[in-house]
């Protein structure tokens, strides 16, 4: 993500929405399947799901890797927790993606979907992930570039000038990360995909009910005037299609394996 980030708060932020993150988490899950969908078909034994959040894609892991020894990685104690007490038959280990608390080659494969979007350093995402791989093993990803909630940005824009939604890098910085890395690339690609709610309150709500919102350092801070929201919700109206107030998600998606 661009901008420097507080892992406390992010931490806190996502503890505090673990027990109603499912239910508002629509596009996340969408876009969690269609990673799944991208898992090499080889056997793996030890897995680790990087950023599993409430544990959503632990048991989907499971069942496309009836044999391994699956793990769960969350930066936010009240996500663990929470997938603890749904399933626990999995690990669990508090990890930031940036300081992994594992051993070298400890996976055959890790898989994260849109979580890395919440670290500093992308590169150093990817340089850990390669440590903690065996060779040959596999990192299947999903991150947010520029691009991603626009329709927001542009709205608040025609308001004031206070950050009120979170900065990602650029799509090109991305992969030139990738580029740099050790990897081999099986699949890279970045394509837009774009969640539709009837109404600014919907769209706000289901970001601060996923503990999404604001948290880059720099952010606006206290309590924004009723007046000023108004003006933003009639900025938003002017995105509003059949479909409704669109919220796009520019999202890379990549295949790297470890040789």
């Amino acid at each position: 993500m661009s901008g420097h980030i507080e892992k406390e708060a992010i931490a806190k932020s996502f503890s505090r929405a673990a027990d109603q993150y499912d239910e508002y988490a629509r596009i996340q899950h969408v876009l969690a399947h269609e990673l799944l969908k991208l898992c090499p078909s080889q056997d793996k034994k030890n897995v680790l799901d990087l950023g599993c959040g409430t544990g959503y894609c632990l048991p989907e892991l499971q069942k496309i890797y009836p044999q391994a020894d699956i793990t769960g990685g969350d930066l936010a104690p009240g996500m663990l927790q929470h997938a603890k007490s749904h399933y626990p038959q999995f690990n669990y280990e508090i990890s930031d993606a940036e300081n992994l608390p594992f051993e070298n080659e400890s996976f055959d494969l890790i898989f994260s979907s849109l979580a890395v979007q919440w670290c500093d350093d992308f590169s150093i995402v990817l340089s850990e992930a390669w440590r903690c791989l065996k060779p040959g093993g596999h990192l299947v990803l999903s991150n947010l570039a520029v691009g991603t909630l626009q329709e927001l940005k542009q709205a608040w824009l025609e308001v004031d000038h206070n950050q009120h939604v979170n900065e990602f890098t650029l799509g090109d910085d991305l992969l030139m990360n990738i580029s740099d890395s050790d990897f081999v690339e099986s699949e890279v690609k970045i394509n837009t995909h774009i969640d539709y709610h009837p109404d600014v309150r919907s769209l706000t709500d289901s970001l601060k009910r996923i503990g999404a919102h604001n948290i880059t350092q720099g952010r606006a801070k206290g309590l924004t005037s009723p007046g000023i929201i108004k003006q933003f919700k009639l900025a938003m109206e002017k995105h509003r299609t059949e479909k409704g107030l669109p919220a796009s998600y520019a999202v890379l998606t990549c295949v790297l394996q470890k040789n």
